[in-house]
């Protein structure tokens, strides 16, 4: 109660939404929003509200008004205000009599509405935290991570395994991404991403091989190897690579490092073009045809330097033919010969030691050597029979044989003139001498020695000579013999020249390149393939003929040379010694 003005006879009740708990008051006390104050109260009762709602005004009649609780807040009734949700907790919608957990991979800052994605690399793992908690390294988490189980960037998962595991013992299957990959969060041994350039053998394998260039440019290993990198302007999803078996290559390559072509009778060119293969007509035609062009010009080079009186005709071919005369004085009087055979030698050597015998030389040596060997390369089967065109069998042969055939050509030249020139002499008219000689011998019969006689008196005397010889006093396998013996110094240059390139053709049989297939950490397993014929996988069924058949031309070429030269070594063993 409360008296407003002086001489009042009693006390006024307060009114509604009033109170008054002291004696002799003037006044009544306005009532808190949310209390109760019913006319004559003489304190403020506590709100009655349901829980889920809060007290928030009192109307005139001292009754509160009671409204749904806001979101982000609970109330739990009564009298209580609004309490904002600890972090870790949410109230989504108004009128919550409390809040609610946030779910495990998600959490919510006070007062919130709503619970937020932990950010990639965080999580939680239990219901109500208030933060997300960073992954331990090298360890990553998607979007709303409940745990760490994928690596992080610059990381990749070695195998599968519990999660469980994976978390407690990261180091173990996090491993740093292998040299030249690339590796973004969540990536595994068999998704790294292999950059354009490159290539591996096996999804299981952490080795990447950087693909040659194989005749091409700097920009043709990338053009034949794609890679695993996303496509600009096409999808990052969407990588360039064809179907299983064929990953990293582009569309129109395969095989080991890109190098071969997806089409039939399809071969390499340039590095990065794929070619219709020639029919085989062609081929052979072509090499015919060089052989017999290479026949002619020297045969035609030797017919014209034999005739001694052209070098007085006045012009061109009386010049060329001194100046070969001066050339070859010169020549003999330097002693260039063991000379150009000491760096023919050295050379054949060089060249074939990368890509037979995979040694390892300095760049400054194979920055010239390599140009070098491409101009004056002895090893034309990759030129007129490339891979996927012709079995690596029938190069092999075509290589051996015919080196081997053209040193039978030649020699088989020198027996047929040698024959040819016993016909003339048979059919020119004889002297008395000659006469008498034959009849002085024709009751006897010639001993081996006379005949050996005189072929070497005929071998060792000019043309003019040799026709005083008869042709009855040398028999015709004499004369085949003699006719060996003509063309044996060429033969023998000949197969010096061949013999190295023609020896590294039949040891790069066995001239693989080994590509890691195995997981790290495991036992190395390999893939081999030939070096020359990236379609043979080397100790295969398919390999094992062409190793037979290139032990066969061991016994020719690198033995039979080597006994050969041995063999006549020995026989002049006397005479270099008398000397």
């Amino acid at each position: 109660h409360f008296a407003a003005t002086p001489g009042l006879s009693k006390c006024e009740r307060c009114s509604a939404g009033s109170y008054q708990n002291a004696s002799g008051a003037a006044e009544c006390l306005r009532c808190k929003p949310g209390s109760l104050c019913p006319r004559g109260a003489s304190l403020e009762l506590p709100a009655a509200c349901e829980p889920g709602t809060y007290a928030n005004a009192t109307d005139d009649g001292g009754l509160p008004d009671c409204f749904d609780c806001p979101a982000g807040s609970s109330c739990g009734g009564g009298a209580a205000p609004p309490a904002e949700c600890s972090p870790g907790f949410v109230a989504a919608t108004p009128g919550l009599a409390k809040c609610e957990r946030c779910e495990p991979g998600t959490t919510s800052g006070a007062g919130s509405a709503s619970c937020s994605e932990c950010a990639a690399g965080t999580y939680t793992a239990n219901t109500g935290q208030g933060e997300c908690t960073r992954c331990p390294h090298p360890l990553s988490s998607g979007r709303a991570g409940v745990t760490c189980t994928v690596c992080q960037k610059d990381y990749y998962l070695l195998e599968s395994a519990d999660p469980a595991d994976i978390f407690n013992s990261p180091a173990e299957y996090c491993k740093i991404c292998p040299l030249n990959a690339v590796c973004p969060d969540n990536t595994t041994l068999s998704s790294l991403v292999i950059p354009r350039g490159f290539w591996r053998a096996s999804l299981s394998s952490a080795v990447l091989t950087e693909c040659g260039s194989f005749g091409g440019d700097a920009d043709a290993s990338e053009t034949r190897c794609a890679g695993s990198e996303p496509v600009v302007g096409e999808g990052s999803r969407r990588r360039r690579m064809a179907a299983a078996g064929s990953e990293y290559c582009a569309s129109d390559f395969t095989g080991p490092e890109c190098r071969l072509c997806v089409a039939d009778k399809h071969h390499l060119v340039d590095g990065d073009t794929c070619r219709l293969c020639l029919p085989l007509g062609p081929v052979v035609g072509r090499i015919a045809g060089m052989v017999l062009c290479v026949l002619v010009a020297c045969g035609i080079a030797a017919w014209a330097y034999s005739k001694k009186g052209w070098r007085k005709k006045p012009g061109y071919l009386g010049r060329i033919l001194r100046l070969a005369d001066r050339a070859v004085v010169y020549y003999a009087g330097m002693g260039f010969t063991p000379k150009l055979k000491i760096l023919l030698g050295f050379y054949q050597v060089c060249i074939v030691l990368t890509t037979t015998y995979s040694a390892r030389l300095p760049i400054e040596y194979t920055s010239w050597t390599d140009k070098l060997a491409e101009t004056v390369s002895l090893d034309w089967s990759a030129f007129l029979l490339p891979p996927q065109c012709v079995p690596y069998q029938s190069r092999l042969l075509a290589v051996t044989i015919t080196p081997a055939s053209l040193i039978a050509l030649l020699l088989l030249t020198g027996i047929g003139l040698r024959i040819h020139r016993r016909r003339l002499r048979a059919r020119a008219p004889r002297s008395a001498s000659q006469k008498r000689s034959e009849t002085g011998n024709s009751g006897e019969e010639v001993s081996v020695v006379t005949t050996i006689s005189v072929a070497i008196t005929a071998m060792n005397e000019d043309e003019s000579d040799e026709s005083k010889v008869s042709a009855s006093a040398i028999p015709w396998y004499v004369e085949a013999a003699l006719g060996l013996l003509d063309f044996l110094p060429a033969a023998l240059i000949l197969i010096f020249c061949f013999v190295t390139s023609v020896s590294a053709s039949i040891f790069r049989a066995w001239s693989c390149q080994a590509y890691t297939i195995s997981p790290p950490g495991e036992s190395l397993k390999e893939v081999e393939y030939m070096r020359q014929d990236a379609s043979v996988e080397c100790g295969t069924d398919e390999h094992k003929p062409i190793t037979t058949l290139a032990t066969g031309f061991i016994v020719v070429w690198p033995i039979g040379s080597l006994v050969l030269y041995t063999s006549l070594l020995a026989a002049c063993y006397k005479p270099l010694q008398a000397k």
